[in-house]
């Protein structure tokens, strides 16, 4: 039933794949134009923020873009800290783990952060940026930054939220993610630290209802992911639940906080819905073995699969018909996943980080030939390839 419920997790929570189209391919001479330009003025916004992304995005030799990234990411740091751009997903370094990885740009963009961080008149946007950067490397750096942000900013939902964020991850022990907040590992051993024991109580004595809300909503959709894929220990449900009750307890009214409760009602509706067409409902069905593909730039860790091609033997019959080789001749580039996963269910699929990017790769076979594949880049259609 695990293979079953996984499936059912990446569909119901897709919207944390966030649709990114195929990103088109920068030329040196656009490149050169914008630097250009940033260096008749450095405070041209627009310039900046798209090289960041033709850095980040435009798969270009990491040579050039890895040292090019790391001077426009230090030059927001210093220069403009509180500025959302300088806490966005194209201005984060990663010190290993993938092409655009960078060691040295890590530590000095760290050291960076720091030093904004402990300035006295620092602004709480400052501070939510350079917590994003730490979210993963850094747990205890992060919440403490959040906290003063929300010191100096104590109505702001936004920071709220952020601060129920990081507890969510500690006590999930997520170690990685792709920027849409997909989770790719977790440590369990970082579950029983002092510093989750002290996130759960956060979410039993906070009288925040945002953080205590989007906590709870992570424990749902991230937990849900990591437990069955078998990455995670325990069931983050039970603490989803608790926290998302709680939530709307502290704001009875609030309807942000009641959207984020009927998330779990779905969540349980869908799962029921789904078992009860698997005919069978044993949660204890043992999961087949994993394949494993590496991350590009790591050697000796792997990105679980997601094992969605058991569903087959996991129940009587696919609640999805599979697709046909004429359907599959109908799914183009820029196709959402849920418009896909419509026309007809996958034979199997790949799931596996790339760059910090959620790849996807449905494989559609009829009467155990092989028709073709579909690619997914973020929760949409980047390449089909026909048999």
């Amino acid at each position: 039933m695990r293979p079953l419920l996984a499936f059912l997790v990446v569909i119901l929570f897709a919207a944390h794949a966030r649709a990114q189209a195929h990103y088109p391919q920068p030329s040196p001479a656009e490149l050169q134009k914008l630097e250009a330009a940033l260096e008749r003025n450095p405070q041209d916004r627009e310039a900046r923020s798209t090289l960041l992304e033709d850095y980040f995005y435009g798969r270009l030799d990491p040579a050039v873009a890895v040292p090019a990234r790391r001077r426009h990411i230090l030059w927001l740091i210093e220069n403009t800290p509180d500025d959302k751009l300088a806490g966005s997903p194209e201005a984060t370094i990663d010190p290993s783990g993938h092409r655009l990885a960078d060691s040295e740009g890590f530590k000095l963009a760290s050291a960076a952060w720091r030093a904004q961080a402990a300035k006295p008149d620092v602004k709480p946007e400052a501070l939510v940026n350079a917590a994003y950067f730490f979210k993963t490397d850094d747990k205890a750096f992060t919440i403490s930054l959040l906290k003063r942000a929300l010191a100096l900013d104590p109505n702001s939902k936004e920071i709220s939220a952020r601060l129920g964020d990081e507890y969510a991850l500690v006590i999930m022990g997520i170690t990685s993610m792709t920027w849409s907040g997909y989770p790719l590992r977790a440590d369990p051993n970082l579950t029983q630290s002092a510093l989750a024991k002290q996130a759960r109580e956060v979410l039993n004595t906070s009288r925040n209802p945002y953080l205590v809300a989007k906590a709870g909503y992570m424990l749902l959709w991230q937990g849900a992911v990591l437990y069955y894929s078998r990455s995670l220990p325990f069931d983050t449900t039970p603490l989803a639940k608790n926290a998302l009750d709680r939530a709307v307890s502290l704001a009875p009214g609030d309807p942000g906080v009641a959207g984020l409760r009927e998330e779990y009602n779905k969540w349980q509706r869908e799962k029921q819905r789904l078992i009860g067409s698997a005919g069978r409902a044993r949660e204890d069905e043992p999961l087949p073995p994993a394949n494993r593909r590496p991350v590009p730039g790591q050697a000796s860790s792997a990105a679980p699969v997601h094992p969605d091609s058991a569903l087959a033997s996991a129940s009587p019959a696919p609640a999805v018909p599979q697709l046909k080789a004429e359907d599959l001749k109908k799914v183009t580039a820029g196709m959402s996943r849920e418009q896909v996963l419509q026309m007809g269910s996958p034979a199997g699929r790949i799931t596996m980080d790339e760059d910090g990017h959620l790849i996807e790769i449905f494989q559609y076979s009829t009467n155990g030939t092989r028709i073709g594949s579909v690619r997914l880049t973020d929760g949409t259609v980047s390449n089909v390839q026909l048999q």
